[in-house]
């Protein structure tokens, strides 16, 4: 499938991988820090996109774009969400650890109207509060009394607010076509791992994890929750808004509290059915929105 119908596929496709991260990185918080697992996680990504790109003959864009500014800019702020996301896991649960990620959405909806000239239609901002409260319900039951503590949540939030600079960023990096999204998905990982690194050494000096089978969330995590998923993304915001593409991913909350139903026995409540509904309301409305405006300004990927 090609164009938006695709990029809507691709981009619900990359909500279901990323989902599944949530349960696997707690899995592996048991036992790995977090600033490490952060590093560890992007250093694995980058090797294997670096060896992907290299196949294809495109390391030399990847070189061009870890020079430009906007890029190097994806990577800090992609790192700095990773090692607040994996922090606060650590003080909370899973699927509040979704939820909070997820209110991103809240934010990229505003900042889109306001400095990418998206606009807001009546269409995607209902569908921006069905997959928000879908989400919310899916993932609390209705309530905010669940596991976890406020330090916690507040460290994710502040995750989802970082990400909604990366989301802004990629989304016009990615509508200029100058770059291909093999080359963005190797020069992306590189960076963060470059810039989660000080975090590692400061936050956790003396921890690095000893090699075993204990590191399998790290390979997990690196190809198919990172290099798999974002180039899907990446390629789905190409013809899509910033503020579909974040309601699209709303699907990742609701397939994180599928799987940690089966892998760790969680009971859904029933409100967890009508939050599914919601969000499947949230995505139909995303999806059906055909005017889609491309980021205004000049190309920013490099020539």
């Amino acid at each position: 499938m090609r164009g938006r119908k695709g990029a809507v596929v691709a981009t619900v496709a990359a909500g279901l991988l990323w989902g599944s991260s949530f349960i696997v990185v707690k899995v592996g918080l048991r036992t790995l820090d977090p600033h490490w697992f952060v590093f560890l996680r992007f250093v694995t990504a980058a090797a294997v996109a670096l060896a992907a790109t290299a196949v294809a003959g495109r390391l030399g864009e990847v070189l061009r774009l870890l020079r430009h500014p906007l890029v190097v800019w994806m990577g800090l702020t992609n790192a700095a969400g990773f090692v607040l996301q994996f922090r606060g896991q650590t003080l909370t649960t899973a699927g509040k650890a979704a939820l909070l990620v997820n209110t991103s959405t809240i934010f990229v909806a505003a900042a889109s109207w306001m400095f990418l000239r998206e606009r807001l239609t009546p269409a995607k901002a209902l569908g921006v509060a069905a997959g928000v409260a879908g989400a919310f319900l899916v993932t609390t039951g209705g309530r905010l009394d669940g596991g976890g503590t406020v330090v916690g949540d507040l460290v994710i939030l502040g995750a989802a607010v970082v990400w909604t600079a990366f989301t802004l960023i990629n989304k016009r990096v990615v509508v200029s076509r100058r770059a291909s999204i093999g080359a963005l998905a190797a020069a992306v990982p590189v960076l963060t791992a470059a810039f989660s690194l000080p975090a590692a050494l400061v936050l956790a000096p003396g921890r690095f994890p000893a090699l075993g089978l204990d590191l399998w969330p790290v390979a997990y995590t690196a190809v198919f929750c990172t290099v798999i998923p974002f180039s899907l993304w990446s390629w789905g915001l190409r013809h899509i808004s910033a503020t579909a593409s974040t309601v699209i991913l709303l699907t990742e909350v609701v397939f994180a509290m599928a799987l940690a139903a089966v892998v760790l026995g969680e009971r859904q409540p029933a409100a967890a059915l009508w939050g599914g509904f919601l969000i499947g309301v949230a995505i139909l409305l995303a999806s059906m929105d055909s005017k889609e405006e491309r980021a205004a300004g000049p190309d920013v990927a490099p020539e």
